[in-house]
């Protein structure tokens, strides 16, 4: 990201997720994406590949569609050519509405080019080229990208230290069949780093207590206290959880996280 020109005002990235695929792995174009977090902006990075021996693939843009009003499109860069069997990135730039809390977000994605017909053996144009598209799955912008995974060496002390001036309590009423479910989820809803052996649970079925730590977009501390119990009764788990950061807008987003 850092060599793309048009990309160097946007400054330095927080953190970057794991591809995601968009597509199949054996259909016509395969695409996955990648998502560059910064403080007000995400570059969605797609990887592109074509697999068919007749069509070169020109102009290759991904558009991308929500309606949360979190992000908007700001910018593109396309792929300029793609052979049969090369894998070639593009670029969508999406801009933060910083005045709106961050939430989980639904993209639908279309693959945009021009199809130009080629001969297989020689890779010599064909005819004229034309417009198409090509939809794929959709995309989610969650708040857990906005988290890194950051361990604290004392999480009791970094706890005390942090103080509940900015804490958020919640509780909520989860559907799972296990602690061991539950607590991998809200590892995963959260985006943070278990602390101190807690991502693990002992046997016995009694409430395990999780401690997790993070730093969120803009070098914002995070640290969460998240209580998980089995309902005997109803079935399901509860999760009792607190939130400490150093602003109580982040605990808010990211006790949101969960619901």
């Amino acid at each position: 990201v850092y060599a793309i020109p048009e990309l160097a005002s946007l400054g330095r990235v927080f953190r970057s997720t794991k591809s995601a695929p968009l597509t199949e792995s054996e259909t016509e174009y395969v695409v996955e994406c990648v998502k560059h977090v910064f403080e007000e902006h995400i570059v969605l990075q797609f990887i592109v590949q074509n697999t068919i021996d007749d069509q070169r693939l020109d102009n290759v843009t991904v558009a991308v569609d929500s309606d949360a009003g979190i992000f908007e499109a700001a910018g593109e860069i396309a792929a300029e050519q793609i052979k049969y069997g090369d894998t070639v990135n593009c670029f969508t730039v999406l801009q933060r509405n910083m005045d709106v809390p961050l939430a989980t977000c639904t993209f639908n994605c279309e693959l945009h080019f021009t199809v130009v017909q080629v001969d297989p053996a020689t890779g010599e144009e064909e005819g004229e080229g034309f417009e198409e598209e090509y939809p794929l799955e959709d995309l989610v912008i969650g708040t857990s990208d906005f988290m890194a995974k950051v361990a604290v060496g004392d999480f009791r002390k970094s706890w005390e230290t942090m103080g509940n001036e900015n804490e958020v309590l919640e509780k909520f009423a989860l559907q799972f069949k296990s602690q061991e479910d539950a607590v991998a989820a809200v590892i995963e809803y959260l985006g943070m780093q278990p602390c101190d052996g807690t991502g693990t649970i002992k046997p016995g079925g009694k409430p395990h207590m999780l401690h997790l730590s993070g730093v969120f977009v803009g070098g914002r501390s995070v640290l969460g206290r998240a209580q998980v119990a089995l309902q005997s009764e109803a079935g399901g788990v509860i999760l009792k959880i607190a939130v400490r950061s150093e602003e109580e807008a982040v605990s808010r987003m990211v006790a949101d996280c969960i619901s």
